[in-house]
């Protein structure tokens, strides 16, 4: 009995922590080649900057795909004694790398959309443009999340995934310039998303100084 409910809690383990994190890369990889396809389509003869761009977003929808590949047939899974998915984080040094990465992320997710609507006059390739920047950072999330050494707190990673994708539509908005107040209110939600983040990794690090696992992430 007790071999049977270790191998149970082992297959949780994978579905839960890892499998999650499968698919939101594998959908990164989709929108990703969606947003290839659309910003650069085949035929005609881009210019060398466009070129240029086109080869740094291949490359780097190129090294998410074969990391995936990577960590789906080349890497152990973790079993119920080995698994450190459910690790609550509780030391500050811990948690300041994981709440960096989040706060820049969503800074860039928000920012991405006004920087390319100066760039190109055209809302149709912002749309494009935001479509590849959040495919980016979410297989990005989703490969932290399948490391062992770059690993993010579960519930941590889940608010950034969640944030950066409200984020997103933040800066779509902004970018287009409609309403100042709307505009206004959007960007105080943006800086309460950064400060409930802050507040949520060290209030909670206050209040808790000793080490805990839990078997499953809450």
């Amino acid at each position: 009995m007790g071999n049977l409910k270790e191998m149970v809690m082992s297959k949780r383990d994978v579905i839960v922590c890892r499998g999650v994190w499968y698919v939101m890369v594998v959908l990164s990889l989709l929108g990703l080649s969606i947003s290839l396809n659309l910003l650069w389509p085949a035929g005609g003869k881009p210019s060398s900057r466009s070129r240029f761009s086109r080869d740094g977003a291949v490359s780097a929808t190129t090294f998410y795909g074969v990391t995936l590949l990577r960590f789906l047939f080349f890497t152990d899974l973790p079993t119920s004694t080995t698994a450190s998915f459910y690790r609550d984080f509780t030391t500050r040094g811990e948690k300041i790398p994981q709440v960096i990465f989040a706060e820049f992320a969503i800074l860039a997710i928000v920012v991405s959309p006004l920087l390319s609507r100066i760039v190109v006059d055209d809302f149709s390739i912002v749309l494009k443009f935001s479509l590849f920047t959040v495919s980016l950072f979410t297989g990005g999330i989703g490969l932290i999340q399948l490391s062992e050494k770059f690993r993010m707190e579960m519930r941590h990673a889940y608010f950034t995934l969640f944030f950066t994708l409200f984020a997103s539509l933040i800066g779509l908005y902004i970018s287009t310039g409609q309403n100042l107040l709307v505009i206004a209110i959007l960007m105080c939600v943006s800086w309460f998303l950064h400060w409930w983040i802050i507040e949520h990794n060290f209030h909670v690090l206050e209040k808790s100084d000793t080490y805990s696992s839990s078997p499953l992430p809450s």
